[in-house]
């Protein structure tokens, strides 16, 4: 009774692929937001942020720009959306500042 008709696919899974990101500290995403420049005044759809994210280590989050805008507006707004994590390769030796921005060149 549990067998489901060949006419009828299972549904899809909703498993989102994001690393290590909900293993990742709020208050360290939230630092590294803070020190990304404004959406719509940079070119780069894609931003990649280095933190030291206390007891997980040095991580690299992956920022991308959303647009979105009101239905009927003229008007359209811009903001980065935490997408991916992952433990950054290699931990320097030196004084570390709190946030490194590296930036891709996706356009």
């Amino acid at each position: 009774m549990n067998s489901h008709p060949d006419h009828i696919a299972p549904l899809p899974s909703t498993h989102v692929d994001n690393g290590i990101l909900g293993r990742v500290p709020s208050q360290y995403v939230a630092q590294a937001l803070n020190s990304l420049p404004a959406p719509a005044c940079t070119v780069d759809d894609e931003i990649r942020v280095e933190v030291d994210a206390d007891w997980a280590g040095r991580v690299c989050l992956t920022f991308k720009k959303q647009h979105y805008r009101r239905s009927r507006a003229k008007t359209s707004y811009c903001s980065w959306l935490c997408t991916y994590a992952e433990a950054a390769n290699g931990a320097s030796d030196g004084p570390s500042p709190a946030a490194v921005v590296r930036r891709s060149q996706h356009r």
